[in-house]
């Protein structure tokens, strides 16, 4: 019968979840902005293997087409926060506070002639998606002044499932 068993199962469940935010603003930011659309975070969908499922993110990219090349963070969390407007300094509740699984810095990128990208290996940031969820939820803040308008940035998360 279908089901969590898994006799005989040899190896890990692995994916890679890629989401390209879309900012409401589209400008340049200030630094400690909040880069994303107004309220609303990143869902990262399907990270658990099943619902309110549990895992490891073990690295993450960024994406910068616009290449700007601006440091700044990814925060996670394990269920739905309310981040500020797109282009408002960066702020959270203390309630949205407690879903913090981690933060993830993007700082040395590496260029190419048409974007850049920013490297996080060898992470290792345990999370449970919350009860009947399997998405993780993202928030960017920029720590520098980039340019930037809807699709010049995308988030790589690699993950392992238990």
């Amino acid at each position: 019968a279908a089901g969590e068993n898994h006799l005989g199962a040899i190896g890990g469940n692995a994916t890679v979840v890629t989401v390209t935010p879309t900012l409401t603003v589209h400008a340049t930011y200030a630094a400690n902005d909040y880069v994303g659309e107004s309220a609303t975070p990143m869902t990262f969908a399907s990270c658990a293997r099943v619902n309110g499922g549990t895992g490891k993110i073990t690295g993450a990219v960024m994406i910068d087409y616009a290449l700007q090349s601006v440091a700044g963070e990814l925060w996670l969390f394990d269920a739905s926060v309310t981040p500020p407007n797109d282009s408002a300094a960066w702020t959270i509740s203390d309630a949205d506070s407690l879903k913090c699984i981690g933060v993830i810095p993007f700082t040395l990128f590496y260029a190419s002639a048409l974007n850049s990208v920013s490297p996080a290996p060898n992470l290792s940031i345990p999370f449970k998606a919350a009860g009947g969820a399997t998405a993780l939820f993202g928030c960017f803040v920029t720590r520098g002044a980039p340019a930037y308008a809807s699709g010049d940035v995308s988030f790589r998360l690699f993950i392992d499932q238990d």
